[in-house]
């Protein structure tokens, strides 16, 4: 940071240089108690007037320590003093470690980001702001050397990614500690930190002071590498993107490849690709490693004409001679959902195959309605525009929608690729279709044609409600 500004003034800069909001902003802003978060939480409080901003804070209950009861109504105290909304959520990390086989840090982090995305979806905020600062980015770059991690892991934590900010990544800890007592502001230190046997604290208190030695200046410098490799990173996944959007078949459980178009393909692309289609048929990309994927990679490039591989989180890759196959397993595989409700007139239907309620009523439109139905989980269309029956069924084979703001129609299994929505949840989403034509999926976004425009006076508001 500019040692010129104060650091609110130089965190302002940095927000504003790098669009991580704009005024107005609905921010949830992570508070653990611990130095990084209160700085942050008392720096967008500073700017919160001049800035129009709402600030809720968030402490996540990881239920593994005594203190963290005091800690949660530590955040509340000043949350009140600062006049800003408080909330906090307890998880079970105990419980979801033992189930997923996973380290006590990592089942912490996995729920707490749960955490935060449900809260996020709920509040109907604008971002999640969190604490980490240059000093965990150096740390973190560490880490993923010693774990062997790829460019992606290399290129360290993020700025901004999926709805989620760090203001402070280009702040380092002494700043922090001389703004916070500068300030008077109190702040809790968590003994885990210190714990040597966790490899961040390892990293932290050792490794770190060991490589200061060679050079004073190690923590910028990791930094600076760590920027440096974002750069290439993100010319990657865009590239991989792009050529994905090619070649990627969607099918009713899983994706498929041509292996003789992939062949094309740089490994470094490939993998990611791979990486990116795994997401797509898991949900979620934990406990696969860059083994899984180097073996997919060897898979299509390999003269083995046909093989299967079976993957973590039940996932069976099947090649023959001209395609790759990524799909669930045969024996996690549910199976499909298929419902079909005709829709003569507003009132409301149960589909009883997915325990979901849809209410359809006649609305006039005014500022209030439609600020009551600013969620994903209702909609408002043009009433003008509906043809009855309307129908409500899941995705055929085949259907085609046009997003609202988009020009042209996209498959609806893609549309649900670029929304992240895992295979298995696909035949849940209720489509409703007015006049052949999709006009709402369900909790996800409403068909363009559909949209309420100045000259639109009264509306069909649907509201979806699940068991």
């Amino acid at each position: 940071m500019n040692n010129k500004l104060s650091l609110t003034a130089a965190v302002e800069r940095f927000i504003e240089n790098n669009r991580l909001f704009g005024p107005g902003s609905r921010i949830i802003v992570g508070v653990s108690g611990g130095p990084d978060s209160m700085a942050l939480f008392s720096i967008l409080n500073e700017l919160r007037r001049p800035w129009g901003l709402e600030i809720i804070a968030l402490y996540c209950h990881h239920g593994l320590r005594r203190a963290a009861d005091g800690e949660a109504d530590f955040v509340r105290h000043w949350a009140g003093l600062w006049g800003c909304s408080f909330s906090t959520s307890k998880v079970d990390v105990q419980s979801f470690q033992q189930e997923n086989k996973m380290s006590l840090q990592e089942a912490a982090r996995e729920l707490r980001y749960r955490v935060f995305r449900s809260f996020f979806v709920q509040q109907k905020a604008d971002k999640v702001a969190l604490a980490h600062t240059a000093n965990d980015q150096a740390e973190e770059v560490l880490i993923g050397l010693i774990r062997g991690a790829g460019l992606g892991g290399l290129a360290g934590i993020p700025l901004q990614r999926e709805g989620f900010i760090r203001p402070l990544l280009a702040t380092y800890r002494p700043e922090i500690l001389t703004y916070l007592a500068e300030r008077n502001i109190p702040h809790l230190e968590d003994e885990s930190n210190k714990d040597r046997r966790f490899l961040r604290a390892r990293v932290r208190h050792q490794l770190l002071p060991e490589l200061g030695k060679f050079s004073p200046n190690i923590i910028t410098q990791l930094n600076r590498t760590a920027g440096l490799l974002q750069k290439d990173e993100a010319f990657l996944q865009e590239k991989t993107e792009r050529i994905m959007a090619r070649v990627l078949v969607p099918l009713e459980a899983g994706v498929q490849f041509s292996r003789n178009g992939l062949k094309k393909l740089p490994p470094a692309i490939l993998s990611r690709l791979f990486q990116k289609a795994l997401f797509q048929v898991k949900g979620d990309l934990r406990l696969i490693g860059s083994v899984h994927l180097l073996s997919l990679v060897n898979a299509v490039c390999g003269p083995s004409l046909q093989g299967r591989l079976d993957l973590p989180g039940g996932v069976q890759a099947s090649w023959d001679r001209d395609r790759i196959t990524l799909q669930p397993g045969v024996t996690v595989s549910p199976p499909p959902i298929l419902f079909s409700e005709q829709v003569d007139g507003p009132g409301t239907i149960t589909i009883r195959e997915i325990g979901a309620k849809l209410s359809f009523e006649r609305v006039r439109i005014d500022p209030q309605t439609v600020r009551k139905t600013f969620n994903k989980q209702q909609a408002l269309l043009d009433w003008e525009k509906i043809q009855w029956p309307l129908l409500v069924r899941n995705v055929q084979a085949g259907d085609r929608f046009r997003p609202l703001g988009l020009k042209g129609a996209k498959k609806v299994n893609r549309f649900f690729m670029d929304r992240k929505i895992p295979c298995s949840q696909r035949d849940r989403i209720p489509l409703i279709i007015s006049g052949g034509e999709i006009a709402w999926i369900a909790g996800l976004e409403i068909g363009d044609r559909f949209a309420l425009n100045d000259q639109s006076q009264q509306a069909l508001h649907l509201k979806l409600q699940m068991a």
